[in-house]
């Protein structure tokens, strides 16, 4: 009888300690996403919104969660999909840095694809879903179930996705360590409220802008103005939104390190990179002659008159990373 008593002890026991989903459930880094690309869900007031996930092989631990906001019209998975959109290249990236890249998937504008509902008061065909609030709890999601805090949180979009990034940054500044912005101009005209009197705190940032860009006007003006009718809103200037920043973060009265290159001849022109150093730093960079492509090495955007030329100069991945990574 004893012996069969502890011949069940060792059986029990045994079994106890088999786990193969989690062989550490009691390790507060376990990571609760497969490796690979996943596509995930979050309620938010009743309505499902779509992200996806982005885990290296080999990842053990948190150190860093990319958020990428798409452009408008752009659907998550398509700026994730390796070779096909420079925002891609996020995920090769953290192959070797392993850090965790996530792609949300805005609401749908006014011609059924998605886009964010940014400060912009007239913006009249964009997206009215409730964007920031998707956002906000998504954040508040990602640090609670991988056990972070804010400081390894990051932000950053192109176009419509640049100027939702502001719109974050106006309104919870707080839970993230920095953004990133490609081819955004601040609104002329923001919504009242938060998006009118949002939050003062520093937060460093890196912004790149062509400055042949028709979809969004180095000088301020419409955006994406194709038919001619201004109903994406109006944007106020490049160096408009730069003194903003740069008054934002106690950087007006600091005289930048300059450096110019070249690196692709065949592009449109050269860049100027601008570093403001401080507590929270700011990096410019100028994309001379270029357009409104997310400027890459690696991954080629065709030229078009909504869109101009792409610069070649710069992989914008790999100068964000480096940006955030020096932060931590």
């Amino acid at each position: 009888m004893i012996r069969t008593f502890l011949l069940f002890v060792v059986i029990f026991t045994l079994g106890c300690n088999k786990d193969d989903d989690n062989p550490n459930p009691s390790n507060p880094n376990v990571i609760p996403y497969q490796e690979g690309l996943t596509t995930n869900y979050i309620t938010i007031n009743n309505i499902t919104r779509k992200y996806l996930v982005y885990r290296p092989t080999g990842m053990t631990a948190v150190n860093a969660v990319v958020t990428v906001l798409h452009g408008g019209g752009g659907l998550g998975i398509g700026v994730s999909e390796i070779g096909a959109h420079p925002l891609s290249v996020f995920r090769t990236i953290a192959d070797n840095e392993k850090f965790l890249v996530v792609y949300p998937e805005g609401s749908l504008d006014i011609q059924g694809n998605p886009g964010w509902n940014d400060c912009r008061s007239d913006d009249i065909s964009g997206s009215q879903g409730d964007d920031i609030t998707f956002l906000k709890q998504l954040n508040s999601k990602l640090i609670s179930e991988l056990n972070i805090n804010s400081n390894k949180m990051f932000l950053t979009g192109t176009s419509n996705g640049a100027l939702m990034t502001y719109s974050y940054a106006f309104q919870f500044p707080e839970t993230i360590k920095a953004i990133a912005v490609s081819s955004g101009n601040l609104p002329e005209f923001p919504e009242s409220g938060i998006c009118t009197n949002g939050s003062n705190l520093p937060l460093p940032i890196l912004i790149t802008h062509g400055t042949s860009d028709p979809a969004m006007p180095a000088n301020g003006g419409c955006v994406a103005d194709i038919g001619g009718n201004c109903n994406r809103g109006k944007v106020i200037s490049q160096t408009a939104t730069l003194n903003y920043w740069l008054q934002r973060n106690g950087l007006q009265n600091i005289n930048p390190t300059i450096s110019t290159f070249n690196v692709n001849t065949t592009d449109a022109g050269n860049v100027e990179k601008r570093i403001y150093s401080g507590a929270k730093p700011l990096i410019y960079f100028i994309l001379n002659n270029a357009g409104h492509a997310v400027p890459s090495k690696t991954v080629y955007t065709n030229s078009s008159p909504a869109s101009g030329v792409q610069n070649r100069d710069i992989e914008y991945a790999e100068e964000v990373w480096n940006f955030f990574k020096g932060l931590q």
